[in-house]
């Protein structure tokens, strides 16, 4: 049986193989001019167009523009890290600004200054200090102008500073090869249902973008609007055991609930409900010196005005609603002073990128860089809702139209960079590296001016100094 089986599998495969030398034979023996075929100018484009390091022992993933368009419903930058493993962006709402922190596998979201994002060499993260409130600059990069998304994970990189030990990003934004106008408009709403919270909330977004090329130039022009409404982030709440005050006005809607100590306590309401809006403008411009040598220049502009509101659960005998003073809730005297907040701001800030890059592919390639980022204007104003500091005796607050508060300056803060970096490779070397190399310098700025406001909040000027920080530092590598 066995001698059978070989019989026929030598019987079927040496005729296939026969077969098959007999039909190349001739072309073998063919002349060499016949061989040859004119095919015309192949252009072949790079798909992985990144400035990172790509020879390197370290995982790199990415996701392209036509990715994004199809996979993801991008409403800012940051949406199109959505779906890249082991990166959390946390953005609690459509715009959040302040917040939206990058976080990796390697480092959480209270340690934003552990990875780093970029958008064509120009750092937009945010060093000047490390946890939830010193979010990258997201706002100066918008989806229709991202030509793709690369990110390297840590730890570290000798061509960054210590802050890529969690990840890199690098945001490659778009030239246009011809012109190219684009319109977009979205809108947005969410139901949010959370304790004696039941609403809607709700935005919109739209953008327009131009671009050309002629010869050696290229420009790109792109502008975005974005007008979002938050749900509540925070509540406002009294410990059970807090009692306090004269009780003199009984109230009605608190929660009891435990919080997240396992205490019982009221929640009284929602605290930091932002209406946010956004405007960004971006104009590039780039200069092919040779086929291989361009200069760029990207300006950047993106203002931000953000509203934060409180909602008070608690409503008196007539219905009205209550914000502060000495309150009953279910027999038990309260103070509902200092449970809520309000905050007013309005934020300017400008980029400027420069940069030289040749891109020969062949032994030697470099880059020149510098990039600035500017808090032009950074004002917070914010107060705490108190009977002490009302301008009424009631406890019956029905619009937060002033009283004393607070103001904090951020104006002037922000930081530059410069960069050299050079690429060798050693061709015709057997089994030769290549070399990355290069000289970069961080300066930064911060200036945060806190003073009391005596009057009106929300238009005084600012009074007494309540706290001066300040300072500079510089970082060489």
């Amino acid at each position: 049986m066995l001698k059978n089986k070989l019989a026929l599998a030598l019987a079927i495969g040496f005729p296939l193989a026969f077969s098959a030398t007999a039909q190349t034979a001739p072309y073998a023996t063919a002349p060499v001019a016949d061989q040859v075929k004119d095919l015309g100018v192949v252009t072949i484009t790079s798909g992985q167009p990144t400035s990172l390091p790509t020879h390197i022992p370290a995982t790199i993933e990415g996701v392209t523009r036509e990715q994004i368009e199809a996979t993801i419903n991008a409403t800012d930058s940051e949406d199109a890290l959505k779906y890249l493993p082991s990166l959390l962006v946390r953005k609690r709402y459509v715009g959040d600004y302040n917040h939206a922190v990058l976080s990796s596998r390697a480092s959480g979201t209270g340690n934003s200054a552990r990875s780093a994002v970029y958008a064509d060499g120009i750092l937009l993260s945010n060093y000047l200090g490390n946890g939830a409130t010193y979010a990258p600059r997201w706002g100066m990069v918008t989806p229709e102008e991202i030509e793709r998304v690369d990110v390297m994970y840590g730890p570290f990189s000798a061509a960054y500073p210590g802050n890529s030990v969690g990840a890199v990003v690098d945001y490659v934004t778009r030239m246009p090869t011809q012109f190219e106008g684009h319109a977009k408009a979205s809108a947005f709403t969410q139901n949010f249902s959370l304790y004696n919270t039941s609403q809607t909330f709700s935005g919109g977004q739209a953008s327009a973008s131009l671009g050309s090329k002629s010869g050696d130039w290229s420009w790109f022009v792109n502008m975005n609007h974005t007008d979002s409404n938050g749900q509540p982030l925070v509540m406002a709440t009294k410990l059970l055991t807090a009692t306090g005050g004269a009780g003199t006005t009984p109230v009605t809607g608190a929660v009891l609930t435990p919080n997240n100590f396992n205490i019982p306590n009221y929640i009284l309401g929602t605290n930091t409900q932002y209406r946010t809006v956004q405007d960004h403008a971006k104009v590039k411009v780039a200069y092919d010196i040779s086929s291989t040598l361009r200069a760029s220049y990207t300006l950047g502009y993106w203002a931000n005005t953000a509203d934060g509101n409180p909602q008070s659960y608690l409503r008196d005998a007539a219905g009205n609603l209550v914000y502060l003073g000495a309150v009953k809730i279910n027999g038990q005297n309260f103070s509902a002073d200092g449970a809520f907040n309000a905050s007013r701001e309005s934020l300017a800030h400008t980029l400027h990128g420069l940069s030289l890059k040749s891109n020969t592919k062949g032994v030697w390639d470099w880059e020149l860089a510098a990039s600035m980022v500017d808090y032009g204007t950074d004002l917070a104003r914010a107060t705490t809702l108190s009977s002490a500091a009302s301008t009424t005796a009631s406890p019956v607050s029905t619009s937060l139209s002033g009283g004393p508060g607070s103001i904090t300056n951020q104006n002037g803060t922000g930081w530059t960079t410069l960069a050299a970096k050079g690429i060798w490779r050693p061709e015709g070397v057997k089994g030769a590296h290549t070399v990355d190399f290069g000289f970069q310098q961080d300066n930064y700025t911060l200036r945060i001016l806190k003073s009391s406001i005596a009057g009106n909040w929300l238009t005084d000027a600012p009074g007494t100094t309540m706290s001066d920080v300040g300072g500079k530092t510089q970082l060489q590598s």
